[in-house]
Order: structure tokens, then sequence, then C-alpha cells
């Protein structure tokens, strides 16, 4: 008699299931559905540090990015009519407005004064230069650091097979390269999206 009434709820009981599941996923996607980005990464535990959201607000526009570099230690990357390199701490300084271009994959760039039009360059010993034309001196490979700064070391030339960076000292002057690393904060910067009037720089 029970194995007769069990084969006989057994489709209702399997029937009854199916419903319950078709409307638990129903409230799963809408629940989704009305969510922000930002909310289905805390819904899915992913950290800021995996989507790497600060990296691609000023990223838009393509390979181009008109930007000022800002130095932890409080200066803003010039690059200068006769092609010196150095900081001012002047938001508004016009030698200050740098073209980054993307030039390759793997974060490969090439950083122009946009009034100077002179490229930031590192040659063998570290040394950074402008140079009023481009050559492979000119790659910098862009690092996204934990701390939300970014670095730029050559893509071409190491010292003893380490990394040289492009870093302002805490007096806002150009550091040679073999006397840099990757956690000195003279090597980090962050990209700064530049204000209209500082972008007219005729």
């Amino acid at each position: 008699m029970r194995i007769w009434m069990l084969s006989w709820n057994l489709p209702k009981l399997l029937s009854g299931l199916c419903v319950h599941v078709a409307l638990l996923l129903g409230s799963v996607c809408v629940a989704f559905s009305d969510r922000t980005p930002e909310q289905l990464a805390a819904l899915m535990n992913c950290s800021k540090h995996e989507r790497h959201a600060r990296n691609y607000d000023y990223m838009e526009g393509g390979d181009v990015r008109i930007r000022q570099l800002f130095s932890r230690t409080q200066w803003f990357l010039t690059i200068d009519d006769d092609g010196s390199i150095n900081g001012t701490q002047d938001p508004t300084n016009c030698y200050s407005v740098l073209e980054i271009r993307t030039v390759s994959e793997g974060g490969v760039l090439a950083i122009k004064g946009l009034k100077s039009q002179f490229y930031i360059s590192m040659n063998r010993t570290g040394q950074l230069q402008g140079k009023r034309n481009y050559s492979e001196n000119c790659n910098f490979k862009e690092v996204f650091l934990e701390n939300y700064f970014n670095a730029y070391s050559s893509a071409k030339c190491t010292r003893n097979g380490k990394e040289m960076f492009i870093a302002l000292s805490q007096k806002g002057r150009p550091l040679r390269g073999k006397k840099t690393r990757r956690e000195h904060i003279a090597s980090h910067f962050i990209p700064m999206k530049c204000r209209e009037e500082e972008r007219r720089v005729d």
C-alpha cells in the first residue's frame, strides 16, 4: 500500500520541486539584474584589487591619453622646451601636460610633453632625457602597484638585470634609473586627468 502511494505521489512531488527551482532561479536573476557592477562584485565577494577598478577610469579614449603624472613625492612631472625633465608643484604648469600613447601590448607606452613635443627617454645608464624623435629608449612599461599608484620602468634598459624606473626625488629632481626601485615612493605616480584650461598649451 505504501509503495503504491509513493509511486502515485512521486509525479506530484517532482512537478512541485521543478516549480520551486524555477521560482528560485527567477528571483536570483531579478536580484542580479537590478545590481550595479560594484554591487554584483560585492555579492560575488570580489575585492577592488581583483577587479582593478581604479585602473580603467583614466584609460578611456583608446590608445592615447592626455594626463599629468603626479609623483608620490608631491611633484608633477614636466618636460621643458629644451628637453629637460623635472618636477613642478604648480598644477597649471603647461609643461606637465603629457601625451601617454600605447605603443605595444603588455602595457608598453611612450610619454611625450604636449607643449615641448619631447619624449621621455632613458639611456642604458638610467639617465632621463628628453628626445625630439621617438626611439626604443622612449618605451616604458606601465606597472599597476598594489597601493593604487603606477610605476614606469624602461622597456629596453635594465641595470644588472634590475628594472630602472622614472622617478622624482623629494626635491623634484629626476633620479638615475640605477638608484630606483619599484617599492621607492619616488617611482610612484598617479596619472591625473587635466582640466580643460590645462589642455590648452598653445
